[in-house]
């Protein structure tokens, strides 16, 4: 069967029909002008997700829906499926009510399904969908379009694209390093998801420079957490040797003791990490860092971090 024919001006005619559907379902308290109740249409950036099809599609809902009540946005969700000539599309609206109002607050999603033989379509309808004037965000969560070697087909259609290295499937550091090297800015929840743990590091050092730190990780193979927090020290601290080492055991390669100059010990946990300082322990809290929350983080940065790109230009020099 022949795959859908889909033109951006008709996704946007649907999504202006949808606002005058949800309008008339919530007209708001008659007699008000905007009145209190009623819905606001809110957009800030537009965020394209790219999945696999069968990604949990609940989860991921579940998780934008989120990252809406920080970040609203016109949402398109980008749905990558095996087999030839398959494309759609459908329009909604994601809708809340802020605790303590009567207003609902909505914000537009577009879901777009297709075969990976229709990836330049779908780059060619995604591009126009894009708000005018706003930033453009890519959350890439495609194995198939890495498989492919087709990033070259999306970074065009966006000013930032956020990836997750510890994902299976993920853009490795040699494909991240190359898009900071052709310009691009990208971020890495692998990253962010040490971000307390390097503020917590850093006051525990203050103006102290160790000798050597040594950071053990669980498993066999240090994963992208670890390796980031090596380049990271090995950049800020260049008089002190920073070694990993495996901890042993299973693992997915996540850091799991930071031991500095055998003087202080750190043990990173879910919540929190434990402190060892002598005879002096105390435990320190650490976000637990869901999706939605590093996510939120990567959403406000949409600029080069010089920070985070150093780290990652060390791994893959």
């Amino acid at each position: 069967m022949a795959c859908e024919i889909i033109k951006p001006d008709r996704i946007l005619k649907e999504l202006g029909e949808l606002w005058i559907d949800t309008a008339k379902s919530d007209p708001g308290k008659p007699g008000t002008e905007s009145g209190d109740d009623g819905l606001l249409r809110a957009c800030s950036m537009t965020l394209i997700s790219f999945v696999d099809d069968e990604e949990d599609s609940m989860a991921l809902g579940e998780t934008l829906a989120l990252l809406m009540r920080e970040h609203p946005s016109r949402s398109i969700v980008v749905r990558l499926r095996e087999g030839e000539d398959f494309l759609e599309s459908r329009v909604l609206a994601q809708c809340w009510k802020p605790f303590g109002h009567r207003k609902q607050i909505c914000c537009e999603q577009v879901e777009l399904t297709a075969t990976m033989n229709h990836l330049q379509d779908v780059a060619s309808v995604v591009g126009p969908l894009a708000v005018p004037d706003l930033p453009r965000l890519i959350l890439l969560r495609s194995a198939r379009i890495v498989r492919a070697g087709a990033l070259r087909k999306i970074l065009p259609l966006a000013d930032k694209i956020i990836v997750d290295s510890s994902r299976p499937g993920a853009p490795g550091f040699g494909e991240l390093g190359a898009m900071l090297d052709s310009g691009h800015i990208a971020g890495d929840l692998a990253w962010t998801r040490i971000t307390e743990l390097r503020a917590l590091i850093a006051h525990l050092l203050g103006e102290t420079v160790p000798k050597v730190i040594t950071i053990e990780y669980s498993g066999r193979e240090a994963g992208p957490e670890t390796r980031y927090l090596e380049a990271w020290l090995d950049g800020g601290l260049p008089d002190t040797h920073v070694r990993i080492k495996s901890g042993g055991g299973e693992g997915l390669g996540t850091p799991l003791v930071i031991r500095i100059d055998d003087t202080i010990v750190i043990r990173p946990g879910v919540g929190c990490a434990e402190i060892e300082m002598g005879a002096l322990k105390q435990r320190a809290s650490l976000a637990v860092g869901r999706d939605d929350e590093l996510l939120s983080a990567e959403l406000k940065i949409v600029v080069h971090d010089p920070v985070f790109e150093r780290a990652l230009n060390r791994i893959t020099a």
